[in-house]
C-alpha cells in the first residue's frame, strides 16, 4: 500500500470518526470533546500507520517510535477527557456556537472535519519515521532527549495549570502566573512544540527524512495563530479583563523568558 493510499484511507477514518463525534456532540451539546477526539486519534493512526509499515523498521526503533507515541496520545487525551467530563462546554467553543447562531449545527460539522485532517496531518510524520531500517544511534538518542524534554516540560505545565483552576474553581478571572506560566503564558503549548522536535533526529535519515522539518513552522503556526493561543486568549480576556491585559504585557506569548516590568 503506497503512502498516498495510507493516507487516504487515514482521512476516510478521522472523517468517519470525527462525524460520528460531532453527531454525539449534538445530543449531549458539548463540543468540547473534539478535542479529546483529536489527541487519541493522532495516537491511533500514528500506531496504524507504524504497524503497517512495520516490515520498513529495525524492531528496537519501532518499539521506540510505538511508545512515545502511545504515551503522548495516552497522556494528552486523558488529560483532556479529564477537563471535559462533566463540565458545561468549553469557552470557546461556546463563544464560536453563539458567534454562528442558527448556523451552528452545520459550521460544527465542518468544524469537526477540520480536525479530523488535522488528524491525519500530525500523525503523517510517522510514515517517514518508520521508514528507516536501522538500529538506533546517536542522532535517535539526541531526538529522544528532546522528545522526554517537552513530554516533561508540557506534563508540569498542564499539572501547574490544573492545581491552579482547582485551587480557583469557583472563579475563571484569577491569572495563573506561577512556576512555568511565570515565563510564558502558553508553556504547555511551547514544550508540546518542543516535544514535536525531537521527531526531526529520530527520523532525518529515513527516506523522506527532510520533510520533517516542516513540523517545527506548521506546529508553530498552528498553536500560535491558528487554534491554540488566539482562541484561548480571547476567552480569557473576557473573563479577567485588566489583570490579564498586565499578565500580556510582561509575560512572553510562547517563548519561556522572564518577565517584563509593566511599564516596559
Amino acid at each position: 500500500m503506497s503512502t498516498l493510499d495510507l493516507l487516504l484511507f487515514g482521512q476516510l477514518g478521522a472523517s468517519v470518526v470525527m462525524a460520528v463525534g460531532w453527531g454525539v456532540a449534538l445530543v449531549i451539546k458539548n463540543t468540547s470533546y473534539v478535542d479529546v477526539l483529536w489527541a487519541y486519534g493522532v495516537g491511533v493512526l500514528g500506531l496504524c500507520f507504524l504497524v503497517i509499515q512495520s516490515d520498513q523498521c529495525h524492531p528496537a526503533r519501532l518499539a521506540v517510535l510505538e511508545g512515545i507515541l502511545a504515551v503522548w496520545s495516552l497522556r494528552l487525551g486523558t488529560y483532556l477527557l479529564r477537563r471535559c467530563w462533566g463540565k458545561p462546554e468549553d469557552a470557546r467553543y461556546a463563544y464560536l456556537r453563539e458567534h454562528l447562531g442558527k448556523k451552528a449545527n452545520l459550521g460544527f460539522f465542518f468544524f469537526f472535519q477540520v480536525q479530523a485532517f488535522w488528524v491525519v496531518l500530525f500523525a503523517s510524520p510517522f510514515l517517514i519515521l518508520v521508514q528507516n531500517p536501522g538500529d538506533l544511534g546517536v542522532w535517535d538518542h539526541l531526538g529522544l532527549i528532546i522528545w522526554i524534554t517537552g513530554f516533561v516540560g508540557v506534563t508540569l505545565a498542564d499539572k501547574q495549570l490544573r492545581a491552579f483552576k482547582l485551587k480557583h474553581r469557583d472563579s475563571r478571572k484569577e491569572v495563573c502566573n506561577t512556576g512555568l506560566w511565570k515565563y510564558s503564558r502558553h508553556p504547555n503549548y511551547f514544550f508540546e512544540w518542543i516535544l514535536w522536535l525531537g521527531y526531526i533526529p529520530l527520523g532525518f535519515f529515513a527516506d523522506g527524512g527532510p520533510w520533517l522539518f516542516l513540523i517545527p513552522p506548521v506546529l508553530y503556526l498552528f498553536l500560535v495563530k491558528v487554534t491554540g493561543i488566539p482562541f484561548v486568549e480571547a476567552r480569557k480576556l473576557e473573563a479577567s479583563g485588566e489583570e490579564y491585559k498586565n499578565y500580556v504585557k510582561t509575560t512572553s506569548s510562547f517563548f519561556p523568558r522572564t518577565p517584563r516590568k509593566a511599564d516596559s
